[in-house]
């Protein structure tokens, strides 16, 4: 197992940097030498890493008792989100100089974790506390920049604390939780606004969201008009190797609109179960939700033609005819 899971490997080791003859030092000093030995090993199992998890707490320390210095090594260690969260409201100028210097790359993986607890999941208290910090930086500041990057990855990663996108008790089954908490943020980084409850009775709107594990994600949303058009919004967030990134918005005739209903009334969507027992892995969630009479409906299926329940089939239908009225399409089964 080597340390890309545990650590973000950056292309440069950071050097020793002599501060004096103290214990201190020569603790911080010693720390700093053993770490950099053990990303450069990069196996967590070899005789370098042996001691990591005690070299990191030691610089940690050393941060706190006023070190700056050591930040930028710190910032290679994604699971120390509750450290970085203190550090940005302790020193939010400091901290964020130390982040705006990542490559993109890091930075993308140390800013979800800013409002992190010892748990991984942060409180309501928590996580307001530092969405404050980071908007309370000044429009002038050479950090803004990187305040907002991390505030969007932030609120991304912790949506469901400020966003209600399901009913209570949408979903029951095991690990409701988690799938309610991992649909927002994905639903909020696509820039989605919840369905539910409804605007008004006359409402009509469906959206289909794909959340693939290797391919991406992707959002189509149809909305009827009242001179019975359909209005289709499409976003493709990339992630996947061949996909073409794009969000964009067109108009279809009552036709499509009248044939895509009869697809979704064709599935029983509004009589289909919100989940099934079990999903599988390294596929994709479809998800589809509906609004129409005042009513809101959510089904979730994991690659709905490749499992055993024949009756998805034409729920996938729907679907993928979603993404025809958007002016694209989907391929393959997942």
């Amino acid at each position: 197992m080597n340390l890309r899971s545990v650590v973000i490997v950056l292309a440069v080791v950071i050097p020793i940097v002599s501060y004096g003859d103290s214990s201190r030092d020569a603790e911080r000093d010693k720390a700093i030498k053993k770490i950099n030995a053990c990303l450069k090993r990069n196996e967590v199992s070899s005789r370098e890493c042996k001691s990591l998890n005690r070299n990191v707490q030691t610089l940690v320390e050393v941060y706190k008792a006023g070190d700056k210095s050591v930040l930028p090594l710190l910032l290679r260690f994604a699971y120390l989100g509750d450290f970085y969260g203190d550090a940005l409201l302790e020193d939010p100028n400091g901290f964020l100089t130390a982040m705006g210097e990542l490559p993109q790359e890091n930075l993308q993986a140390v800013a979800p974790a800013l409002a992190n607890g010892a748990r991984g999941a942060p409180s309501r208290e928590r996580f307001e506390e530092i969405r404050k910090a980071l908007t309370s930086i000044p429009e002038t500041s050479p950090t803004k920049a990187t305040a907002q990057f991390c505030l969007k990855a932030v609120e991304t990663a912790n949506a469901v604390l400020f966003v209600t996108y399901f009913p209570p008790d949408a979903f029951t089954g095991r690990g409701a939780e988690r799938r309610v908490s991992g649909y927002s943020s994905a639903f909020y980084g696509l820039g989605q606004k919840p369905l539910w409850p409804p605007s008004s009775q006359a409402q009509t709107s469906y959206r289909f969201t794909y959340l693939g594990a290797f391919t991406g994600s992707k959002v189509v949303t149809v909305t009827a008009q009242p001179d019975g058009t359909a209005r289709i919004e499409a976003k493709d967030a990339g992630g996947g190797l061949d996909t073409k990134h794009y969000d964009e918005s067109r108009t279809v005739g009552p036709d499509r609109l009248t044939e895509f209903l009869r697809q979704v009334n064709r599935a029983n969507f509004w009589e289909m179960p919100t989940e099934l027992p079990s999903l599988g892995f390294d596929g994709a969630d479809w998800i589809l939700e509906g609004v129409q009479d005042g009513r809101y409906h959510v089904v979730v299926r994991w690659c709905p033609d490749t499992n055993r329940y024949n009756k998805d089939k034409a729920f996938a239908d729907a679907a993928r005819f979603m993404f025809g009225l958007a002016g694209h399409k989907h391929h393959g089964s997942c």
